[in-house]
């Protein structure tokens, strides 16, 4: 009767000795979790007060998906940040998809130069100009590639055809107002109650874009808008 019950007692043995090796590694795995969840939002949450323009929606990812191990080493090669819900000036829920390269952490957070890309739909578009103009109605937005402009459906009925051009000047892009009709005839904007300048920056708003990021081109595609932004060394706030 030995034998059984020593091979019995080792077996029991070796199931404790393996549940307890699989139980530290679960409390490991799930610590390490943990860790990386408050390092994310860590991060996040520096983005967001450094970007506030971002919305609530934020998503921020690690170019290696470790973000634990970068804070160890207090560089993060590249940090990719996304919103879907952005406010670019007078332009509301605006896509945003950015790339921030070699961030520094620490008490001052570096960044050794970014990439934005910024998608503005055709709806977003029609916000704008409803909010720029409240008076006018805007019945569609639509764009023309070919022509590079954004044509808005405006008035009664939509019989009002305004024509608008982004303008990319000094890092800024603008929508200029190329032109309007009434029943295809040209009439002057000023019967909307806008300037030759277009939908600039509205009075109040910041004058350079965060990250010290500069507009390198503003294309017009059929969804709408999509303006390129780069940017140098800039910095985090860390408050």
């Amino acid at each position: 009767m030995k034998h059984p019950l020593r091979r019995t007692w080792a077996a029991l043995r070796r199931r404790l000795v393996l549940t307890v090796t699989v139980t530290v590694v679960l409390l490991a795995v799930v610590a390490t979790g943990t860790a990386e969840y408050t390092v994310r939002h860590r991060i996040q949450s520096r983005v967001a007060k450094a970007a506030p323009g971002l919305g609530d929606d934020v998503s921020v990812g690690v170019a290696d998906g470790w973000a634990l191990w970068d804070l160890a080493h207090r560089s993060i090669p590249r940090l990719d940040v996304s919103s879907d819900d952005a406010r670019v000036g007078r332009l509301s829920q605006v896509r945003v998809r950015a790339r921030l390269d070699d961030v520094r952490l620490g008490g001052t957070t570096t960044v050794a130069g970014s990439h934005v890309d910024v998608t503005v739909s055709t709806q977003s578009l029609a916000a704008a100009i409803r909010g720029a103009v409240p008076s006018v109605a805007v019945a569609a937005v639509t764009t023309d590639p070919a022509k590079g402009t954004v044509l808005a459906d405006v008035g009664p009925g939509g019989l009002g055809r305004l024509t608008l051009r982004p303008v990319l000047a000094d890092g800024k892009v603008t929508l200029a107002v190329d032109g309007l009709t009434l029943f295809g005839r040209p009439v002057p904007t000023d019967r909307l109650g806008i300037g030759a300048g277009g939908f600039g920056p509205q009075a109040g708003a910041p004058k350079e874009y965060p990250l010290g990021l500069a507009a390198t081109s503003a294309e017009v595609r059929p969804d709408g808008l999509h303006v390129a932004l780069s940017g140098g060394p800039s910095t985090l706030s860390d408050t």
